[in-house]
């Protein structure tokens, strides 16, 4: 009967442990399962509105694209970390039909360079890589 109890204990701790990860989906040896590495595509509207349109960011792949077309401004939300790992990536694709709309990163859980500005037809793409606490500003490129 201890046994079983036992087990059952420890089934329910392992399962309730779900946060982030300091070691990367790969593993740390020197060879790497490219099965482990998913991506997932987003595209995300920004409706024209008096107040600051806010979505919410769940990464849970190696790399979250997030395809944005702005139309004001819209305010990425505190990115969830619970199922990111060291080494996971996060790129936002931004574009603006016009006017000088901006992406504003909410939250304590980015480390970044500030609000994105767009003018009208310009394109930006900013990358986020995950350190193992916080996703961390690693370029942008605005063109």
């Amino acid at each position: 009967m201890k046994k079983l109890l036992f087990a059952i204990a420890f089934v329910t701790f392992g399962l309730a442990l779900n946060a982030q990860s300091t070691t990367p989906r790969t593993g740390t040896g020197t060879k790497y399962n490219v099965g482990k590495l998913n991506y997932v595509y987003s595209t995300k509207t920004d409706a024209a509105s008096a107040t600051i349109d806010t979505f919410a960011v769940s990464p849970n792949a190696y790399l979250t694209t997030y395809r944005l077309v702005l139309v004001d401004s819209v305010c990425a939300g505190n990115p969830v970390v619970t199922n990111s790992y060291a080494g996971d990536k996060i790129q936002f694709i931004i574009s603006a039909a016009s006017g000088t709309p901006f992406l504003r990163f909410v939250g304590s859980n980015w480390i970044t360079a500030g609000t994105a500005t767009m003018t009208t037809r310009l394109r930006s793409v900013i990358d986020f890589v995950f350190d193992g606490a916080k996703w961390v500003e690693a370029g942008r490129y605005t063109q």
